[in-house]
């Protein structure tokens, strides 16, 4: 049963990435309400100015993370492979996605450290390294995209006597997926909905991604429950 509490443990991951995460933007680094691309130089300044400490630390626990999420995606394909047996193709598609999704909890983590890390350089320089830690946040929506319809369509696809998981979850995915892609047209826009700070790129997309890191979490641990009972 060695396997069955691995996997239990890098179900719980997830839990812990999306946590750590909530804690890296507040109350370490203070950034809720999101700083919005309508600051100008001196006032982004301004923000690592007056808390270097808090968002270098933030940043770390961003980067945990983001480790994090990688045993969480491999559990996620552990599940998917019951599914699909011998010809498990979109459980390599998710778990390569998947992978790719977490660089990018670790490469804004890891550009607004090096923000933080000179507050005193020249303003427009920590504008640029800013404005580069929310490109790589908030538009990188195809990998998420792409994972959550390889879950959908593996799960939709059970025609098993004991499904692994409910269809509903695969719509549930689907919708998910949906309301992350808004998050890509924040290169158009400094202001408005679709910002990287506005309501549809940042908070109605992370919210919704909150939501399905702890219900994908529930859903793995029953279905590893029920191949523990299968064993």
């Amino acid at each position: 049963m060695h396997h069955i509490r691995a996997q239990k443990i890098c179900a719980w991951s997830g839990y812990a990435a999306i946590l750590l995460f909530g804690l890296a933007f507040w109350p370490t680094s203070k950034w809720i309400p999101v700083p919005g691309p309508g600051l100008n130089a001196l006032e982004v300044a301004a923000l690592y100015q007056h808390n270097a400490n808090g968002i270098r630390f933030g940043m770390l626990l961003m980067t945990i993370a983001g480790a994090l999420v990688a045993p969480f995606v491999a559990v996620i394909s552990i599940q998917m492979k019951r599914i699909e047996g011998a010809s498990p193709i979109l459980t390599y598609a998710q778990l390569s996605v998947g992978s790719v999704g977490a660089l990018f909890f670790i490469a804004p983590a890891l550009i607004f450290g090096a923000a933080a890390y000179r507050p005193d350089r020249a303003p427009e320089l920590t504008q640029l390294l800013n404005d580069l830690g929310w490109f790589f946040m908030v538009m990188p929506v195809g990998p998420a995209f792409v994972q959550n319809l390889t879950i959908a369509f593996a799960i939709l696809g059970d025609k098993s006597r004991t499904p692994v998981f409910p269809r509903w979850l695969g719509f549930f995915n689907i919708w998910v997926g949906l309301f992350i892609l808004p998050g890509g047209l924040m290169t158009f826009f400094k202001s408005g909905a679709f910002a990287w700070s506005g309501l549809l790129s940042f908070y109605v997309a992370g919210t919704v991604f909150g939501i399905w890191f702890q219900v994908m979490v529930f859903m793995l641990l029953k279905a590893i429950k029920q191949q523990a009972t299968e064993t």
